[in-house]
């Protein structure tokens, strides 16, 4: 190789170099105001919770003096009871999706013709252009001692008198959230399904596996990352929904939302900060789990 050549060659690395720098550079632009608008309005907040759970409530606010005092009231008081309740509720919620969910979904992308699919997805959509109060308090109709349920079942003549018990109690609220959240664990599901080829499939009922073990032992692996994504939407959505608590649930129902916005109105800021903090840390253990195990980040392959 030429002295001229050698020259040229470093001129053309020199150029490729400044060209990559520039588009680090554009990259690193285009990226800024996204990740400032995510960090300040998502982020901050969140840590800001966290620091304030440790500080010391004065008459008005809370003053910077690092004590547990709001996580010891959260045990002495007993607040736990009301905080395990919500969690329970959520999680019974959230399996009663699934179950109610997958099948739904599996019908939909597997079965349904084509043409008819983005029409029953939409229609799990149109609830949610509709007040979400108003869908939630039309529950009362369906629920109620002279609701839609009570009058079908005495027309029928299985009971003599309306049920007490539909509204107004824990079962209400589960199906108010259910009929709130069921969507979120239907369309991840749905996407996590598409990445299961037919020919996946055929290859295992060639091998002379029925559809119960083709589901149970390769369909359903497959699907995790959309299962538990699922899973997460509907559970941390339950946990801090306060609407199908007060319409449904009466005042005999006491959940996690309600004993926050109690403490909020009484100035007891930190006990709040404390409750909103574990809560927190239940949905990013949730998270980091789902990374971990199911993959999610698998589920946004299927959208490219």
């Amino acid at each position: 190789m030429t002295s001229y050549e050698c020259a040229n060659l470093l001129k053309d690395i020199r150029k490729f170099k400044i060209s990559k720098s520039k588009d680090r550079i554009l990259f690193f632009i285009q990226l800024l105001p996204p990740a400032l608008f995510v960090i300040i309005l998502g982020v901050f907040p969140l840590v800001l919770i966290i620091i304030w759970s440790f500080w010391e409530p004065t008459t008005y606010w809370i003053k910077p003096d690092l004590t547990i005092a709001a996580y010891e009231k959260f045990i002495t008081l007993e607040r736990y009871v009301t905080f395990l309740k919500t969690l329970r509720v959520s999680f019974t919620v959230t399996l009663l999706a699934l179950i109610i969910g997958y099948p739904i979904a599996y019908f939909i992308r597997k079965i349904v013709n084509e043409r008819y699919r983005n029409v029953l997805l939409f229609a799990f959509i149109i609830p949610f252009f509709l007040s979400y109060i108003v869908r939630v308090f039309s529950l009362r109709l369906i629920l109620g001692r002279y609701g839609v349920i009570n009058n079908i079942l005495v027309w029928m003549g299985l009971i003599s008198e309306p049920l007490e018990g539909l509204l107004f109690s824990e079962v209400a609220v589960h199906i108010g959230l259910l009929s709130s959240y069921l969507p979120f664990m239907i369309f991840p599901i749905v996407l996590s399904i598409e990445r299961v080829g037919e020919s996946t499939i055929e290859a295992s009922q060639d091998l002379g596996a029925t559809f119960i073990h083709t589901l149970i032992r390769v369909i359903i692996p497959l699907t995790k990352p959309g299962i538990f994504a699922g899973c997460i939407f509907v559970f941390v959505s339950s946990l801090g929904s306060t609407v199908e608590w007060d319409l449904l649930g009466g005042v005999g129902e006491f959940a996690t939302p309600q004993m926050l916005d109690s403490l909020m109105t009484a100035l007891k800021f930190p006990s709040a900060f404390a409750i909103s903090a574990l809560t927190l840390a239940i949905t990013m253990g949730a998270l980091v789990l789902g990374f971990k195990f199911a993959k999610i980040g698998e589920l946004f392959e299927t959208l490219e």
